[in-house]
């Protein structure tokens, strides 16, 4: 199935104009009535966000249009924050194919998908997830930030849906509960999460990085209780740990002490990514011990890493030299990778737009980001997702 996506940005301080500059953009891309239409704006702009949106599906039609709120809008080469700033990216399936559910019936190439968060565990099969039941293809998924069960509910959409792609983050300028401002075809929510869900016959490639550089040999958790970890391969975590800091560079190791990770792989052969990587939170010096993040199972292969600007800078490049040519790339990274952490400005937006020329880059900074690996669906901090849409022979693409 061949698509077409376009991209724009205005930072024209009228609501109005801006509109204007970006629907006028797409048009000028795409046409009119694009299946998918993602809508950010940066807090300067909420609270015209309705107009805007009336506005823009009077003017483009979407089949589905998805609105957030942000800190950092990427773009081709450029990133975009403390200002005001619109950012449009639509999609439009180029093919006229016309698909069709078992029974006949036309099936959108993009379906909105509504989840309010209050999903009764006890009741699986009568829960809001069986709409996604057996789902495949790509969500493309937006969350409130001051939601406390988005890994629950992440793990449930991979139990019922084990082949959909899944990627996004939770939105907005604050956790607190009732200030998020997600938009699903004209319908504002402010808690829960709002989708949009793109056909598999849409070819799209995800990918994750977690800005992490491991180091040191795989090990064995010989004896872990929760998320202690008190042995590896069969020696004190505690020394390990600090046998690993001492090969650290001296200039970088107290750096490095608040930058430490570590990663759970599935197997006992990890590759350079283990599945997840999370934080080392202190030591207990009389039990000779390390306390993690999250728990670690006894018998898991771990492996430690460094993660700060540098190896976060690494591993996108990495993660980028990975990917084919791609049309588009819609990227949701944590609003700890900014200019601050990386210390200049642009750092994300123009890495991306270097390794993948020619791609149209809609991007947006989220509280906490929504990954895939081969552990699942995942939330995840300080990481970034990236979804691309490979180029075809008949696609046609840009960025304005």
């Amino acid at each position: 199935m061949a698509v077409r996506i376009a991209s724009t940005l205005s930072e024209h301080p009228l609501a109005t104009h801006a509109v204007g500059e970006c629907a006028g953009g797409l048009l000028e891309a795409g046409g009119h009535s694009p299946d998918l239409l993602l809508l950010s704006v940066t807090p300067p702009l909420t609270g015209a966000l309705e107009d805007i949106l009336g506005a823009t599906r009077a003017l483009l039609a979407p089949g589905v249009e998805v609105a957030v709120t942000t800190d950092r809008i990427l773009t081709a080469g450029r990133e975009v924050t403390m200002t005001t700033a619109l950012s449009m990216c639509a999609l439009w399936v180029t093919d006229g194919l016309t698909l069709q559910t078992p029974a006949g019936v036309p099936e959108p190439r993009v379906k909105p998908i509504r989840l309010s968060g209050c999903i009764d565990w006890e009741k699986p099969d009568d829960s809001e997830l069986e709409q996604l039941r057996a789902a495949t293809g790509t969500l493309i998924l937006f969350g409130d930030p001051s939601l406390r069960r988005a890994a629950q509910i992440l793990r449930s959409i991979s139990e019922v849906a084990p082949g959909l792609r899944v990627i996004g983050g939770t939105t907005g300028s604050s956790r607190s509960p009732g200030t998020a401002r997600l938009f699903l075809d004209g319908q504002m929510h402010s808690d829960g999460l709002i989708a949009a869900l793109i056909s598999p016959q849409v070819p799209t490639q995800a990918t994750l990085t977690q800005g992490c550089t491991a180091f040191g040999a795989p090990m064995l958790a010989t004896r872990a209780e929760r998320n202690v970890i008190y042995e590896l391969d069969g020696r004190s975590a505690l020394e390990v740990v600090q046998e690993l800091l001492a090969t650290v560079a001296l200039d970088s190791r107290p750096a490095a002490r608040d930058a430490l990770r570590i990663g759970v792989a599935q197997t006992n052969e990890p590759d350079h990514d283990p599945i997840h990587f999370f934080g080392v939170l202190g030591a207990d010096k009389a039990a000779k011990s390390i306390m993690v993040e999250e728990e670690v199972g006894l018998g898991a292969t771990v492996q430690f890493a460094l993660r700060d600007a540098r190896s976060a800078t690494e591993d996108l490049l990495a993660v980028l030299s990975t990917l084919p040519r791609a049309q588009a790339c819609l990227a949701f990274t944590s609003g700890s990778r900014n200019l601050a952490y990386f210390g200049g400005p642009h750092h994300e937006a123009s890495v991306i737009s270097e390794a993948l020329p020619a791609t149209a880059v809609w991007g947006i900074s989220c509280c906490d980001v929504f990954g895939s690996n081969t552990a699942g669906v995942q939330v995840l901090d300080h990481a970034a997702s990236l979804l691309t849409f490979p180029v075809s022979r008949r696609a046609d693409f840009g960025s304005i």
